[in-house]
């Protein structure tokens, strides 16, 4: 459980229930004509678990990164932790694109930020670590392992999530033709070399610009999967396709909140869960969610307040 370099554990967050965030969001909103999805910010406390999870099973993590719009933190969170860092937008995004709202605008700016660890991971506040994992199930010799799930029969065409992912396809290959690039990158925990992200956007600066100043997520924002795609052009990723197993446990594995996940986790065993939030979802399904993730995780963390 070594490591043989540093490596920082990137969590987003925000308290999409504080009323002052919801006004704000409300009125950005309103003023780029945008339509708001509430479940993509509703809280449920899930970030108390997710560190839980963090210490149980990756206690080699140098240091956990949350980063946040500044707003208040939970009451419960040791700030002072020495292992915690807390960095605001304003820390590595420019003045003039925020506030923001877009998860691709923040994720793809953080590797702006110097003190970034050169290898990272990156996780939202809905995924969490479920088995005890050494450093080389995200990094390799060196390499930063790129997960993907391949869904053939998929149309990618349907949904605005696809038909981001086939301009980031369309982009890279128009760039790199030849270049291997499977189309879904995994949700849930991934790992990063932050010089190969640098890389990126030196190799892509119009199309991650542009995404940093969207306030809103849009289909032509890239996301992560631009970022995987130059580690793999510059020998610093390993393309790996996500397993599914019942018998020998499944890498990452995303259920919606309304859905058997308890079953469902039982029968694969997955390594990393993502359980999300969306607006199929109902506030039993929400209760639901924190009376299963206590008794999962029922022993606090270094990170919360006697």
């Amino acid at each position: 459980m070594k490591t043989a370099f540093p490596i920082d554990l990137v969590i987003l967050w925000v308290n999409g229930s504080d009323p002052d965030f919801i006004a704000q969001r409300n009125l950005w909103a309103q003023k780029n004509g945008e339509s708001i999805s509430h479940a993509r910010y509703v809280q449920n406390d899930e970030l108390r678990y997710l560190l839980r999870s963090v210490e149980k099973f990756l206690p080699w993590i140098r240091r956990v990164v949350l980063v946040t719009n500044g707003q208040a933190l939970p009451p419960w969170l040791r700030t002072e932790h020495p292992k915690l860092r807390i960095l605001t937008h304003a820390a590595f995004m420019p003045a003039d694109c925020l506030p923001t709202f877009n998860s691709c605008a923040i994720s793809t700016s953080i590797v702006l930020w110097k003190d970034l660890a050169e290898h990272f991971l990156l996780a939202n506040d809905d995924t969490f670590v479920w088995q005890l994992l050494p450093p080389s199930y995200f990094f390799q010799q060196n390499k930063a392992i790129n997960r993907f799930i391949s869904y053939p029969q998929k149309d990618y065409h349907a949904t605005s999530y696809g038909r981001q992912l086939l301009y980031i396809v369309q982009l890279v290959k128009n760039k790199y033709p030849g270049l291997f690039l499977p189309l879904e990158p995994y949700h849930n925990v991934s790992a990063y070399i932050k010089s190969a992200c640098l890389k990126a956007w030196q190799a892509f600066p119009n199309a991650l610009l542009q995404t940093q100043q969207a306030r809103f997520r849009k289909e032509n924002n890239v996301n992560m999967l631009l970022f995987a795609a130059v580690q793999a052009m510059l020998k610093k990723g390993l393309w790996r396709r996500s397993r599914c197993s019942r018998w020998f446990g499944s890498d990452g594995m995303v259920w919606e909140l309304w859905q058997n996940y308890e079953e469902e986790i039982k029968k694969f065993r997955p390594k990393l869960v993502c359980l999300n939030d969306s607006e199929k979802c109902l506030e039993v399904n929400r209760q639901h969610l924190v009376n299963f993730l206590q008794r999962i995780f029922p022993q606090a963390s270094s990170f919360e307040k006697v």
